[in-house]
């Protein structure tokens, strides 16, 4: 019989696919809330979007419960900046998504559930991906993104990663708190990277972040949190280079901020509650 650790552990590159899409997927229905010029497209990236975020956090509760070691490889995405690159770049995604799924060999019910759950919307998104391309005038186009920026984008991704998966972790060890505390700093920092895209569709110059590095999730509490405090230091020092590579005042502002905040984060201890505040200044509104 085949052991169930081996169905667990072909789990892992689909994980990474799941969220590598997700954080496209948000970029992307962000930029087109701010443009409010096709609510068709947003409609369909939102649907796809809330089902694989949905499986891949059943994914990491699966693997966490089981006690299966998540290291999640470096990953990239390439958002588009105006229609047309917006709908190749989830189309490049999803082919993607389709090696992965065409390579992954499960035979258990519950890691056969998750694969089937992540087949379900590919078919029908694809489909429909491409024939709204082929209406379209043909396109791929990027904006440069300055490198310190690109860079914070990276880290803040990986950092809602890595506590998200430390979160999982403290709530299996019985650390309620402490898994709250990873639960406010992976949200932190998804609402810092919230801000800045925003900013940069509000720019028709959708920032593209550099590739995100490698996490995984820590063996116990004290390695997680410093972990995550490396992380969010790394985080404060790309956020003050980028307000000074930045030309628009109001990214700078937000650069600012989160390198402040930042900064503060670093100076926690381990069983300090994470203040609620971070992320919801009135910067970031």
């Amino acid at each position: 019989m085949r052991p169930m650790n081996i169905d667990f552990e072909q789990l892992t590159p689909l994980l990474r696919v799941e969220l590598t899409a997700v954080h496209q997927q948000f970029t992307h229905m962000l930029a087109l809330r701010q443009w409010k010029n096709n609510k068709d497209l947003l409609k369909r990236i939102t649907k796809v979007d809330s089902e694989d975020f949905s499986n891949a956090m059943q994914i990491i509760d699966l693997l966490v419960s089981r006690g299966i070691p998540i290291k999640l490889p470096s990953h990239e995405i390439r958002p588009g900046s105006d229609l047309a690159s917006i709908l190749k770049s989830e189309l490049r995604m999803e082919e993607r998504f389709a090696e992965v799924l065409d390579a992954t060999e499960v035979v258990g019910p519950e890691a056969l559930a998750r694969v089937q759950r992540a087949s379900a919307p590919r078919q029908s998104y694809r489909q429909w991906l491409s024939e709204q391309l082929d209406r379209k005038t043909p396109a791929d186009f990027y904006q440069e993104t300055n490198t310190a920026l690109a860079k914070l984008l990276s880290d803040l991704m990986a950092l809602v990663e890595q506590a998200m998966l430390h979160a999982f972790l403290h709530w299996y060890t019985s650390e309620r708190n402490r898994a709250d505390n990873a639960w406010r700093l992976s949200g932190a920092a998804m609402l810092y990277a919230t801000a800045l895209i925003r900013r940069g569709a509000a720019l028709k110059a959708v920032p593209i972040p550099a590739p995100s590095p490698s996490v995984q999730m820590a063996k116990n509490a004290p390695d997680a949190f410093a972990a995550d405090i490396e992380l969010v230091g790394r985080c404060a020092e790309y956020a003050r280079l980028a307000a000074k590579e930045e030309n628009d005042d109001e990214t700078r502002q937000i650069c600012r901020q989160v390198g402040d905040d930042c900064d503060l984060i670093v100076g926690m201890g381990i069983d300090e509650d994470f203040p609620a505040v971070y992320g919801r200044s009135p910067v970031f509104e």
